[in-house]
Parts: C-alpha cells; sequence; structure tokens
C-alpha cells in the first residue's frame, strides 16, 4: 500500500514539473568582456588667446574667418613693427640728407657753418660722440670759418676731430687758445668729384641702414611671408627712392657754373 501511494505521488510530482525530477537544469552564465585598454588623453591645446603675438599673426592670415581677438592682436603687431622701422629708416634717411646738404654746400665753395655739420667730437671719460655745434660756436668771416670753443680743454679733441672728417679742403688753423680758423677756397675739379664720390657712398651707406632695418621688422613679424612685411617694404621703397631724388639734385648742382 505505501509503495502504491509513493508510486502515485512520484508520478503526479513528475508531471506537474517542466523537467524529470532527477536532472538538474543547468545554470547558463553571461560573460561580459571588460577593455583593459586606458583610453587616451587628448592634451588641451589652450584657446588663441594663449597664443603668443607671432602666432596670433599667422592664425589670422591662415584662417580668414580666425576670431576678432586674434586679428586686433596681430595687428597691433604690425603697427608696432612699422613704426619702430619707420623712425630707424629716417633717422638714416635725416644723416643722408644732412651730409648731402654738406656736401652741396663744400662743392659750390659757399663758406657756411653747415660745412662742419658731420664732425664728431670724442672726449675723454664721455660717452659716444658729441656734435661740434655742442662745443663750440662757428661763425663764417670773408672766406673762412671760425671755431670758438667754449672749454680750452677741449680745443684739442676739436681740432683733432675736424681732421679725421676727411673733408676736401677743410683743414683748421689754430688762432688763439679757444679758437680755430678754416680758410675755405672754392674747391678744384678734383675736389669736386671726390666731395660728389663721398656723396654717393653716403646714399648707399643709408640704403644699407634701411636694409638693416627692414631685415629686422622682417624678423620681428615671423619672416618673410608674414602679415606686414609688405607694408615694411613699402617703406624701403620710398626712402630709397627719396634718397635717389636727393642725389640727383646734389649732381645737379654740382654742374651748375
Amino acid at each position: 500500500m505505501r509503495l502504491i501511494l509513493a508510486k502515485t505521488t512520484f508520478c503526479s510530482l513528475s508531471k506537474r514539473l517542466p523537467y524529470p525530477l532527477a536532472i538538474r537544469p543547468s545554470l547558463a552564465f553571461q560573460t561580459q568582456t571588460f577593455s583593459t585598454t586606458v583610453p587616451s588623453l587628448k592634451k588641451n591645446k589652450g584657446d588663441q588667446h594663449s597664443k603668443s603675438a607671432k602666432q596670433k599673426l599667422r592664425i589670422t592670415n591662415d584662417d580668414p574667418a580666425g576670431n576678432a581677438d586674434d586679428r586686433n592682436a596681430g595687428e597691433a603687431v604690425v603697427e608696432e613693427v612699422l613704426e619702430k622701422s619707420r623712425a630707424k629708416m629716417e633717422k638714416a634717411v635725416h644723416w643722408a640728407k644732412a651730409v648731402l646738404f654738406e656736401g652741396v654746400e663744400r662743392g659750390r665753395g659757399r663758406v657756411t657753418p653747415a660745412l662742419l655739420d658731420s664732425v664728431r667730437v670724442t672726449l675723454p671719460d664721455t660717452p659716444g660722440t658729441l656734435h661740434l655745434n655742442a662745443l663750440a660756436s662757428i661763425t663764417s668771416k670773408g672766406n673762412a670759418l671760425f671755431v670758438e670753443v667754449w672749454d680750452t680743454t677741449t680745443l684739442k679733441q676739436v681740432d683733432s676731430a675736424i681732421h679725421a672728417a676727411n673733408l676736401p679742403g677743410i683743414s683748421p688753423q689754430r688762432t688763439t687758445g679757444t679758437t680755430l680758423k678754416i680758410p675755405i677756397a672754392r674747391p678744384t675739379v678734383e675736389q669736386r668729384s671726390e666731395i660728389l664720390r663721398q656723396l654717393a657712398d653716403t646714399v648707399e651707406s643709408a640704403k644699407t641702414q634701411i636694409r638693416t632695418a627692414r631685415t629686422d621688422g622682417f624678423k620681428a613679424l615671423g619672416g618673410r611671408k608674414a602679415i606686414g612685411t609688405d607694408q615694411v617694404q613699402k617703406l624701403v621703397d620710398d626712402y630709397c627712392k627719396e634718397l635717389d631724388g636727393q642725389l640727383s639734385i646734389a649732381k645737379k648742382e654740382f654742374e651748375k657754373p
């Protein structure tokens, strides 16, 4: 009786279960794959506001749609470089014009203090050189110039400076302890040719100074193809053209009888 009951119970349970009672259901495990690769961290290049002035110039040049801050910064750098370049070039031009004027005066045989404008005096224990006008008065009388120093101790240096200037037809003579006399004779044909040659050399020297200023400007802007170099080159062309014109005027003065 017990055997029959147990068998009946087992059969009823087997019908209710979806699988045989003696068999365990298998457990399915899902495996998850983990990446061991460390994500790369990109360096922050920073915004354009932290770039240097030269970089800002290149950004504005390469990207026409660059932001306004970069463009304004680039324009400010260009203006600064142009101002410095212009100052250097104008200094060279003014120096050349003064020498040209002085040379024309000498070539024409005129007696004027401007004949000594190029004389620079070196004093002991004094840095640099001084213009002759800073140490003496220069006057003309007849066919001679008179240089009167204000300090007798500087007469020797003034005399040496006038000789060192190597001005054709200029030879100072001491008359007193404070005065030098410089007779001015009308220059000979050879002297006029020498003066004209010196003036041409002066113009070339001034052009060299202008080109040096151009090189400095190009470097400050970041190279020959950087923004603003065309404006620097225009300054060079204009000032060199002005010097050529001044030299032509000087030559015409020498051709006059």
